[in-house]
């Protein structure tokens, strides 16, 4: 199985050590890994060697979505010369904007925390409530925060405006959304037809994100749980996703967030393994419906 690895060679990603351990993660399964960050010089003239992969993963981050960068440029290059992409390009765009993945989990029936864009509120959408704000772009966690009034929003906002303008993190439509208290945030990697085990996340009582990457519970996927994190993926169009979960004290499930360029972790072989187990797979399933196809 040949595999290419569509990541970015900057030096503040490179240190997270994601492109070293996909490319072990792939090649302990037995796969070849190349791996590229942009469109080779000759291929505007030849174009991607016919072929030569069984699979594209394109770990395109969501800052690179949004500037059209060139691991962005190469994903698009590469799904329309017909190589089998593990995230297809829309699901790319649809995962990287969350105001687009709410709408999208909105059509398909997917249970989520209720979200609007802010700048097309004028009343308090749950009256007596607080709610979260959150930018459509990039990290949630790192600008999330909790508000009580459209005022209190629109200075959040302005605050992000400004800091956008001196240069700052692109944040893209501000959505305000359903405040669920005390939650557990589960993490699953899934495809439409596989899940993971349950990465549930650290979070202090009181807190309004988790933070680290330790996990004080593993544990195998609910039926439930595992069913909805395949609707996450599949509504999307993905192939392999890293989602998101909120479990309510009551047990409620709810989508948060599904992640196409996802992280794990490093340190753990078994997510390692599982990951690069469930996108060989995804190769397979792809060539098996062009053989089908074909035939």
């Amino acid at each position: 199985m040949r595999v290419l690895l569509v990541i970015t060679d900057e030096d503040w990603y490179e240190d997270a050590g994601y492109a070293a351990a996909w490319v072990r993660a792939l090649e302990e399964q037995g796969a070849e890994v190349e791996r590229l960050a942009r469109v080779p010089a000759d291929w505007p003239v030849t174009g991607p060697p016919p072929g030569r992969y069984d699979l594209a993963i394109a770990h395109v981050l969501v800052e690179e979505v949004v500037a059209y960068a060139p691991t962005f440029a190469l994903a698009t290059l590469l799904e329309a010369a017909g190589v089998p992409l593990l995230n297809p390009v829309t699901s790319l765009v649809a995962s990287a904007d969350k105001l687009v993945t709410h709408a999208v989990w909105a059509a398909a029936g997917v249970p989520q925390p209720a979200a609007w864009d802010l700048a097309r509120v004028r009343e308090w959408p749950m009256p007596g409530r607080q709610m979260v704000l959150k930018p459509s772009l990039g990290d949630g966690a790192r600008y999330i925060e909790l508000v009580g009034d459209l005022d209190a929003a629109r200075a959040v906002e302005a605050r992000w405006r400004e800091h956008e303008a001196a240069g700052g993190h692109r944040r893209g439509t501000s959505l305000l959304q359903e405040w669920i208290a005390e939650p557990a945030c589960a993490r699953v990697f899934a495809t439409p037809h596989a899940t993971s085990l349950v990465y549930e996340k650290s979070r202090e009582e009181g807190a309004l994100v988790t933070h680290g990457t330790v996990y004080p519970r593993v544990y195998e996927a609910p039926p439930e749980m595992a069913q909805l994190a395949r609707r996450m993926v599949a509504a999307l169009g993905g192939g392999l996703m890293g989602v998101d979960v909120l479990v309510e004290p009551g047990g409620r499930l709810l989508a948060l967030e599904a992640n196409a360029p996802f992280g794990f972790d490093v340190t753990d072989p078994q997510q390692g393994r599982w990951v690069a187990r469930a996108a060989l797979a995804v190769a397979e399933r792809a060539a098996a419906e062009r053989a089908a196809a074909a035939a």
